[in-house]
């Protein structure tokens, strides 16, 4: 894939004072989806994420905060837990539909056998 090519990014982020929060929220909300509060998806070539990030910068205490960006390959598993609600008239390109809502639950019998213990 090359740097010019439109990729999607999982951006996250903790940052540890609110008004930072917000303004972190904010600046996202405006480049990506929120995939939940501190998770934003972006379609952006390399340069473009770099960019985002370069303003981050500029917001965040890069002492006390954390923001990563993750490239999300096109063939990516997602796996959750818990309801996953969208907020009324949000739409999602194809590319984001298709990596966020066709998600698998996990399932206990994906993992060990799980039994009750009888008292007594």
């Amino acid at each position: 894939m090359s740097a010019t090519e439109s990729k999607t990014w999982l951006v996250a982020y903790d940052i540890r004072e609110p008004r930072r929060l917000r303004r972190v929220h904010r600046y996202l909300k405006k480049q990506g989806m929120p995939a939940q509060y501190s998770a934003f998806t972006v379609d952006a070539h390399d340069g473009q994420i770099a960019a985002i990030l370069h303003a981050l910068s500029g917001i965040i205490d890069i002492r006390a905060d954390d923001v990563r960006a993750y490239h999300l390959p096109v063939q990516c598993p997602v796996w959750k837990l818990g309801a996953q609600d969208w907020p009324d008239g949000v739409y999602l390109p194809a590319t984001q539909a298709a990596r966020l809502l066709t998600v698998t639950d996990a399932e206990v019998s994906d993992g060990p056998e799980v039994t009750e213990l009888e008292e007594g």
